[in-house]
């Protein structure tokens, strides 16, 4: 399904794979990339897991996928009518960072809807890009430019948590330190912000505790561990700051109807 067109750049930092009918060869296997990735469906219907979150990818809809994020193509999913483009790039591959942070901001949904009329512009930029093999630069400002009429014509969320900033501050320092401070206390006091009045704002916007918040995110962390790297399960649990391996193991297992073990397990053979 996925066919390599053109690699824009030597050092690996950009590069586009075409998804063509023909579902022969499609590569089911669970990757992480240290790149960004940009999915473009421009015909047809495909389901994908992101952070083992599932998500429905339709006719003209992006989705975005960040550096470190685990995710899979679903098998039963893919359709014999699926066409478009994959893109992976890095930050350092573009004339600006700003378009890709303001594109790929934490805590955005990942799936980005566009009408058929921006949809066919973005195809007409894509073909300029495929035809020029010559110039990164040019490769770099045709794709940059891609990224800002997504940005551009992106509807608005309807997430109300966008209205509090201290919402976004929390979210990125949990995302910062999640792996040493794992109190509701900490990200409190570092908002000059009491427990109660943190989990006040968090119910009210994410409809979510503090704690909750924290927990999700190390989870999340411990599933991408136990699916993608070669790490043991005591080499897991001490990376991620827990006291033992039995604190450990009641702790995925009381969010998971499984134990670590048996995870992944599961995950090597799907």
């Amino acid at each position: 399904m996925e066919d390599k067109v053109n690699t824009s750049n030597n050092n690996n930092s950009f590069s586009i794979k075409k998804i063509v009918k023909n579902t022969d060869g499609v590569s089911f296997d669970i990757r992480q990339h240290s790149l960004y990735e940009l999915v473009c469906i421009s015909k047809g219907n495909i389901k994908l897991t992101i952070d083992f979150q599932t998500y429905d990818l339709k006719e003209n809809t992006v989705y975005l996928i960040k550096p470190g994020q685990v995710h899979q193509w679903i098998k039963d999913e893919v359709t014999n009518t699926c066409i478009g483009y994959i893109f992976h790039f890095s930050k350092d591959f573009l004339p600006s960072y700003d378009m890709v942070n303001k594109l790929y901001e934490k805590n955005s949904f990942p799936i980005i809807e566009l009408s058929s009329s921006v949809f066919n512009n973005i195809n007409q930029l894509i073909s300029m890009l495929l035809n020029e093999k010559q110039s990164n630069t040019l490769c770099a400002y045709l794709f940059g430019s891609i990224l800002e009429y997504i940005l551009k014509y992106k509807k608005n969320t309807n997430n109300l948590y966008y209205k509090d900033q201290r919402i976004y501050l929390l979210l990125d320092l949990i995302e910062k330190e999640f792996i040493h401070e794992k109190s509701a206390l900490f990200y409190a006091k570092s908002l000059n912000l009491t427990t109660k009045r943190l989990n006040e704002l968090t119910k009210k916007y994410l409809n979510k505790t503090v704690s909750s918040l924290i927990f999700e995110r190390i989870i999340i962390e411990i599933k991408r561990e136990l699916t993608y790297s070669n790490l043991t399960i005591t080499e897991i649990s001490d990376n991620l700051g827990f006291n033992t391996i039995s604190h450990f193991s009641k702790f995925f297992k009381h969010y998971n109807s499984c134990s670590p073990l048996e995870f992944k397990n599961l995950k090597k053979y799907t």
